[in-house]
């Protein structure tokens, strides 16, 4: 059975449960270090948000420090994907495809395997966090591996460009294109700083999963 038809059954078994007290507003799956799979249910009623946490077998988990395990881990997930780039590694692909063939065009071989490097480096990123997401250690270890490749390439991409413009009295279109495309790339922050934005998010994941124990409905 595929993640995404797992979801699709705590969606339903989520909205059985809930009954006409509440929509089912998204559904998250989690597995924290013991490896037990966790369903974290947003449930919206009258503009308000509630939470309702499911085991494996679709039934009411009333463990609350498992639940405070999945919902820190569902936390650390999605700012895996913020401090990774990963969230833009897919729209970042144009401007770098366009960087390499003014770099080719103008004989600039070194600089243009540069671009190819971080192209593959942003592709690799994206497969990883590509479809339903299950948030693990192992899913997270995965997005720190790819985030410090794409930090390589783009340091390297930068030694690059910054050769380029050396001594130029005016830049290149090549140059510009080179630029152009890192400047986009760091925008949000360079993926090698991954460690210090996932250790710096753990104030925040940690008020997430008060504010969902807070909002947990009992099926008791």
């Amino acid at each position: 059975m595929t993640l995404e038809v797992e979801l699709q059954a705590a969606h339903d078994a989520a909205g059985a449960l809930a009954g006409g007290e509440g929509t089912v507003a998204a559904v998250m799956a989690a597995e924290p270090a013991g490896g037990y799979r966790v369903y974290v249910v947003a449930l919206e009623c009258g503009g308000e948000l509630s939470y309702l946490a499911l085991d494996a077998s679709l039934e009411p988990l009333r463990d609350r420090r498992l639940v405070r395990e999945a919902v820190t881990m569902l936390g650390l997930a999605e700012r895996a994907e913020e401090a990774s780039t990963a969230i833009v590694a897919d729209e970042l692909d144009a401007p770098f495809a366009e960087a390499e063939r003014a770099l080719r065009s103008a004989g600039q071989e070194a600089p243009a395997a540069a671009a190819a490097a971080v192209r593959a480096a942003l592709a690799a990123l994206s497969e990883v966090v590509a479809g339903p997401r299950l948030a693990t250690p192992l899913f997270l270890d995965r997005v720190g591996g790819a985030a410090a490749e794409l930090g390589r390439c783009l340091d390297e991409y930068r030694f690059h460009a910054e050769r380029l413009s050396d001594g130029a009295q005016a830049a290149s279109p090549e140059a510009e294109a080179a630029w152009s495309a890192l400047a986009l790339a760091t925008r949000t922050g360079h993926p090698s700083d991954f460690s210090q934005a996932m250790t710096a998010t753990t104030g925040a994941v940690e008020a997430l999963a008060d504010d969902v124990l807070a909002r947990l409905r009992s099926y008791d």
